[in-house]
């Protein structure tokens, strides 16, 4: 999800617990960049230090940037392009629609764990806790390439499908959300993240981006079914567009809190549901795990129809 992002950290002193590989969700870093106050780095056992981390994957870590300007800044005009450049002045910088899944999603099929029944997962940018969440409950995974064909995936032999998180703007990923379209009703669906603004835009519903997106662990969303309130990990800067699923058969299941944003979606008609916070956490609150146990119910009816 941080692909083609400059990351900007609030927190003074960055570095010092170091990098964790055994907890990591990506198989690279894919931030473009990242700005730190002050870089704080001792030698901490097992783990690597940040700087080395980003070294080894050709990402500039810049150390002593002015961060607390910069975050007024952005406070004030919302998320914002930038680019780093040695040069004084620079040229405008234009937002282009770019298609980031394609750098991102693995580039062949993949199968984890085992188990009578499968789940795919669609991978636009998964994160690895997604495909643990799903084999820790018993299943085997497959994962498919995001230009994998839907008539691929429904010959493929899986019980459900997963559309997965992953980065940009989904107003570019037509021919995604194109196959997405030929997938429903054949399957149970579950989107995340951007699996979830997929899924809404297959079914004809429009998304925009937000002046300030929801990033972080502590985002507080409710199911609107039960009036429950909980704890959501997020990270996202664009949200599907409320007033535009009137005639597309979907409904919301959950809200921001914040700022009442649409945080889920259920068909009304179709065995299809997304959620746009991430139930895998990793890092964050685990309180939205039960998304995942919801959706298992429904791949084993399916599979033992």
């Amino acid at each position: 999800s941080y692909c083609g992002q400059i990351v900007v950290f609030a927190f003074p002193p960055v570095g010092i617990y170091g990098v964790d590989a055994e907890r990591l969700e990506g198989r690279r870093v894919w931030l473009s960049a990242a700005l730190v106050s002050n870089l704080d780095e001792t030698e901490n056992g097992r783990f690597g230090s940040l700087s080395s981390w980003m070294t080894e994957n050709g990402r500039p870590l810049v150390d002593g940037a002015d961060t607390r300007q910069l975050i007024l800044k952005i406070r004030e005009l919302g998320s914002i392009m930038g680019r780093l450049d040695h040069k004084p002045a620079l040229p405008q910088i234009k937002e282009l629609p770019h298609d980031m899944v394609s750098k991102v999603s693995c580039k062949e099929i993949e199968v984890i764990g085992e188990g009578a029944l499968s789940i795919g997962v669609i991978d636009y940018g998964a994160k690895e806790n997604i495909i643990r969440s799903i084999a820790g409950r018993g299943f085997r995974v497959v994962r498919f390439p995001n230009t994998t064909k839907a008539e691929d995936i429904l010959s493929s032999g899986v019980s459900g499908i997963i559309l997965s998180n992953g980065p940009g703007d989904p107003s570019v990923l037509g021919s995604e959300a194109k196959e997405i379209r030929k997938i429903l009703g054949k399957k149970p669906v579950l989107g995340i993240c951007l699996g979830h603004q997929l899924l809404a835009r297959a079914c004809g519903a429009m998304t925009h981006k937000l002046r300030y997106g929801h990033r972080g662990a502590n985002q507080a969303v409710i199911d609107t079914a039960t009036g429950r309130g909980i704890l959501t990990s997020q990270n996202h800067q664009y949200v599907v567009t409320e007033e535009s699923l009137k005639g597309t058969g979907l409904e919301v299941s959950f809200k921001h809190l914040g700022d009442g944003t649409v945080e889920g979606l259920l068909h009304k008609d179709l065995d299809a549901s997304s959620v746009q916070f991430h139930p895998e956490a990793s890092p964050g609150p685990e309180d939205a795990g039960y998304i995942f146990d919801d959706f298992a119910s429904h791949v084993c009816e399916s599979g033992e129809r």
